[in-house]
């Protein structure tokens, strides 16, 4: 019999601020999982940013041994460490994950859910004062593990959890209070929160996977910002200096929108500005260069933003934004012999 391998599905990670894939994470894959993934015959392959689970087939393209319904855990582990400079992220992840489920279309990831990653013991921080209220531990299918009721007499703020002898994945925390109830979730790694991942993928395979594999994609943004250029220029008359502007010609040539940019005097910076003093001294004068409009950042510099004077170019690419910057301040030095 004739061995042979096909692709049960791939996780990819698209990042605007590249122009090529993003390699910015690496991927984890639990003890458990691992487990699972030799019980079903299945092989994880980690190349160039992405993921590939493929599973062994029949001659007939049948899977050897389906696992559909079975959840394949990935932690997702962040490498670059400047890559929260670049991208705009619509969560905090001081307190919580992001965690990606294919709950509403099995062939697509969920929006990811915030969720704070616990271990086996934890202690869960009441959202409410009133009392008596019912705290109510439920696994993902909605079974109540452990209850308590907390009264005026024996009040506390907090309850603990304990989630010795489950499986790892999502839990919830239902609070019955008087007149309302919250539901409060959490997600359970022991293994996975000792390596400290950026978020969690949760991906339950579907019957149709080995017939048609679908491509799940996380996708990130590129932070949007003001670009501001200070100008600090030394041996300029005040009519040479009043000459100098920053100008982007190469917008067409890059196949993108231009960027506008509007001189403001250093009499006229406020507080949200970078002082003059701090910039230069002596003869030094200084201008700043902004952007009329917020830009994205980009890993591949835009060309021929221009410094010129009264028509002549002075720098013809000038320098661009790194991705170790959180803001869009560049200083540029120029000085006349």
């Amino acid at each position: 019999m004739t061995t042979q391998f096909r692709i049960l599905f791939t996780v990819t990670i698209a990042h605007a601020y590249y122009s090529g894939g993003c390699t910015d994470f690496d991927f984890l894959i639990p003890a458990d999982t691992a487990q699972l993934l030799k019980n079903g015959k299945l092989i994880a392959r980690v190349r160039d940013g992405k993921v590939v689970v493929l599973f062994e087939a029949k001659e007939t393209g049948a899977a050897l041994a389906a696992v559909a319904g079975k959840k394949l855990r990935i932690g997702l582990k962040l490498l670059n460490p400047y890559f929260s400079s670049f991208t705009a992220l619509a969560f905090d992840t001081r307190a919580s994950i992001p965690l990606y489920r294919n709950t509403v279309n099995p062939g697509a990831l969920d929006a990811p859910k915030m969720v704070p990653l616990v271990g086996r013991l934890f202690g869960h921080a009441l959202t409410g004062t009133a009392r008596p209220v019912t705290a109510m531990l439920k696994d993902s299918t909605g079974q109540a593990l452990h209850t308590e009721t907390i009264t005026a007499v024996n009040n506390r703020t907090t309850v603990s959890c304990d989630l010795t002898g489950q499986a790892a994945g999502a839990y919830v925390v239902e609070e019955a209070y008087p007149s309302d109830t919250e539901l409060i979730s959490y997600y359970c790694d022991p293994e996975l929160r000792q390596l400290g991942p950026f978020g969690v993928m949760e991906i339950e395979i579907g019957s149709s996977f080995y017939a048609a594999a679908p491509t799940f994609e996380l996708a990130f943004a590129a932070r949007q910002e003001t670009l501001n250029y200070y100008l600090v220029a030394r041996n300029y008359t005040a009519a040479e200096f009043g000459q100098l502007e920053v100008a982007d010609t190469g917008f067409t040539e890059d196949g993108r929108p231009q960027v506008v940019f509007t001189r403001v005097e250093s009499s006229a910076f406020t507080a949200d500005e970078i002082a003059p003093s701090m910039l230069g001294g002596g003869d030094a004068r200084v201008v700043l260069f902004r952007s009329q409009a917020t830009v994205a950042r980009r890993e591949r510099a835009r060309k021929k933003i221009q410094l010129r004077r009264n028509g002549e170019v002075l720098i013809t690419h000038l320098p661009q934004v790194g991705a170790d910057k959180v803001s869009g301040d560049i200083i540029v030095q120029i000085s006349k012999p």
